[in-house]
């Protein structure tokens, strides 16, 4: 409870501050609109081509751009600790008697309500277009898109307080940046890459939350990729979590 009491005002500052400047998750809303818009019509285009879905193209191309924009939403919030620190905010921040922990998961709550309220947009923009919601399936889809801005959220944090530098931060992410995204699987399937691009897509967590996506919006909850998806997200928020507080710890004030 106590724990619970120091994160609620965390996530409430977090949320206040960013509603103010709404831009950049206006622009990562807008990303995966685009790329629909865009570029589904050309993976459509490609017709009966070997390796792609026999299903129609929205809805293929819909979850793994959910992921996307998961992806784009969380994994950059790393960069906004280089800016209080500069501040001073994060000074004032570590002299009060919240945990270091519940300062992580303050950010962390803020970024998966965001998401979650993004999902709900992209959905209902898409379903006029002939994207078929199985109610169930999406609910089940949208808690897990949550679990995955967390772990995205905590390890982009994680990062940015190791490095402590804000051109480090945004070289790291330059440098991940598009093998993540190809190796994903949300553009192209990954059925269609050769061996050895197809092997590094299994050590991307993003590729098999966007199999466990596609799963759940074909309303098929008996697949394993489902809990898989779960299990990598759950994985990757653990990881973060431990070298997310103990770099916390470790900051002097």
């Amino acid at each position: 409870m106590a724990l619970l009491t120091s994160i609620a005002p965390v996530f409430e500052r977090e949320l206040r501050s960013k509603v103010r400047t709404p831009w950049p998750y206006i622009e990562a809303l807008a990303d995966p609109l685009l790329l629909l818009v865009l570029f589904a019509p050309l993976v459509a285009g490609l017709g009966d081509v070997p390796g792609l879905p026999d299903t129609d193209t929205i809805q293929w191309f819909v979850p793994g751009m959910l992921v996307l924009m998961v992806f784009t939403t969380a994994a950059f919030i790393g960069s906004g600790l280089q800016e209080e620190r500069q501040a001073g905010s994060m000074e004032r921040m570590l002299v009060t008697p919240v945990s270091r922990f519940a300062l992580l998961m303050g950010r962390v709550l803020r970024v998966m309500a965001i998401v979650v309220v993004q999902s709900v947009v992209v959905v209902a923009v898409t379903v006029p277009f002939g994207l078929q919601v199985h109610l169930d399936g999406m609910l089940v889809a949208v808690v897990q898109l949550a679990v995955l801005a967390a772990a995205l959220g905590i390890a982009s944090l994680a990062v940015g307080l190791v490095l402590k530098n804000a051109y480090a931060f945004w070289g790291v992410i330059a440098i991940f940046y598009t093998p993540i995204i190809v190796t994903s699987g949300a553009l192209l399937p990954m059925d269609l890459a050769p061996g050895w691009l197809h092997a590094i897509s299994r050590v991307n967590p993003l590729a098999h939350v966007v199999e466990a996506q596609r799963t759940l919006f074909a309303g098929e909850f008996g697949h394993s990729s489902i809990i898989l998806g779960f299990l990598v997200a759950g994985v990757v928020a653990a990881v973060g979590a431990v070298v997310g507080t103990r770099a916390m710890r470790r900051l002097s004030l």
